[in-house]
């Protein structure tokens, strides 16, 4: 007992008394994040300088941004240096205290970034009066070459918040459940409500919280606590919510909100419910030759996001360890998602390319909107504008419906959750109760 005492308190004594180099370069390399997460979401935004050099749609570029980001960048790494360098000398027992310190101090800087992202937008939105959604114009691009122009001008669109979301899955899959877990693995309507609460502080769309949810799924996350934080992130995020109060006629903007919690709680825990008795059901096998080919392109599909094999013999006890494993898995991720999320929206496009062009305030046209509105990926918010194209225009029913099953979900962000689950009865029925959804409230406000 004695040598126990003496075991903690030399520990104890080893983190207070850090050699004030290692305390320091811990702070030079959060603020060297921060200054680099700084550079890029100006460079997405344009909001901190009065002049930029470039503007577009997708980026505000000035050679501020270039020197920000290298001292960031730069810092970082020399940082990192003298940490690893450090922690040779200390045992990792004392220094996984400063593992958990790091990991929510990152953790803030992301969503912090992902709110300044977000913000400068919805602020604009505000004062305007209106949002944007000019990239699904493609610039002007007809016949079959719009699916891929579409493709492009929404990923230049994303590409930020495709960035954030590909950076927290890393940190997920790394060390952030170590400590979330009690939350992530909740299951029943806990799981659906503690997954809604994840989602308010994160804008994201459905496709970039998609790209997050495979690490939390491998890291034990339940399905009710992976769809409502995948639904809520563009449904109830509090930015969407008060646009929609703002710039939408009341009845649509109640619509909204209600829609946004109806398909957050209550819709994804009957899913799974559902989805988890029918799995326990006779199971039923595919017949004849195409059934069981298109289960084995599913299961090879699926296997491609058992990630937590990325984690195998990588340490995270000490900061040094846990920023090396961070960036490693990291970039593996991007590696596999970038291009599958690139690929799911080509198709997306496509497959709304092949819709009907006639539309009209009846019954057909919320037909097709259900359908097409479930299958389209668009970034967070962009229900509204088009929400209030259609209104202005007359289309009522259309308008009310889009509303409804344009954030939730998409066809990318169906696949990748099919791939992480590992369920794709609950992903399928998911699309199909945002459709039938939709289809309902359109006709309602025909």
């Amino acid at each position: 007992m004695q040598a126990e005492i003496s075991l903690h308190g030399g520990d104890a004594c080893q983190i207070g008394q850090m050699p004030a180099s290692y305390q320091w370069s811990m702070g030079g390399f959060v603020i060297s994040l921060a200054m680099a997460l700084l550079a890029l979401v100006d460079f997405r935004r344009g909001f901190l300088l009065d002049h930029y050099a470039w503007t577009t749609l997708y980026f505000s570029f000035s050679p501020w941004h270039i020197a920000l980001l290298a001292v960031g960048l730069l810092g970082a790494f020399a940082s990192y240096r003298v940490l690893r360098a450090s922690e040779v000398k200390q045992s990792s027992g004392a220094l996984d205290r400063y593992v958990k310190v790091l990991t929510f101090v990152i953790f803030g800087l992301f969503v912090t970034d992902l709110f300044a992202y977000r913000g400068v937008a919805a602020a604009r939105a505000a004062e305007a009066g209106q949002l944007s959604a000019g990239w699904m114009n493609a610039y002007g691009v007809t016949g079959w070459l719009k699916p891929l122009a579409l493709a492009v001008s929404y990923q230049l669109t994303v590409w930020h918040a495709t960035f954030l979301g590909i950076m927290l899955a890393g940190l997920a899959l790394t060390v952030l459940p170590r400590y979330l877990k009690p939350l992530l693995t909740r299951s029943g309507l806990g799981g659906s409500l503690f997954g809604a609460a994840f989602a308010l502080p994160q804008p994201f769309c459905s496709c970039c919280a998609s790209v997050v949810t495979p690490s939390l799924v491998r890291q034990g996350a339940s399905s009710q606590f992976a769809l409502a934080f995948v639904v809520g992130s563009p449904m109830l995020n509090l930015t969407a919510l008060i646009l929609a109060a703002v710039l939408l006629p009341p009845p649509y903007a109640l619509l909204r909100i209600t829609a946004g919690l109806a398909l957050t709680i209550p819709v994804t825990y009957g899913v799974v419910w559902v989805a988890s008795r029918w799995q326990s059901s006779p199971g039923w096998s595919p017949r004849g030759r195409v059934g069981q080919v298109f289960l084995s392109w599913m299961n090879g599909y699926c296997q491609l996001f058992h990630v937590e094999e990325m984690m195998k013999e990588r340490r995270t006890d000490t900061p040094a360890a846990f920023i090396a494993s961070w960036f490693s898995v990291t970039k593996r991720l991007a590696l596999l998602l970038v291009p599958t999320l690139f690929i799911l929206s080509l198709v997306t496009s496509a497959i709304i390319q092949m819709l009907p062009s006639a539309f009209g305030n009846n019954l057909p046209s919320v037909a097709i909107a259900a359908v097409a509105g479930t299958l389209l990926m668009v970034s967070t918010w962009t229900e509204i504008p088009v929400a209030q194209q259609m209104l202005q225009a007359g289309f009522s029913g259309p308008a009310a419906t889009l509303l409804v099953v344009l954030p939730p979900v998409s066809l990318p962000c169906l696949m990748l959750l099919g791939g992480a689950l590992a369920n794709l009865r609950a992903v399928a029925l998911l699309g199909l109760t945002v459709a039938a959804l939709g289809a309902v409230v359109g006709v309602a406000f025909l």
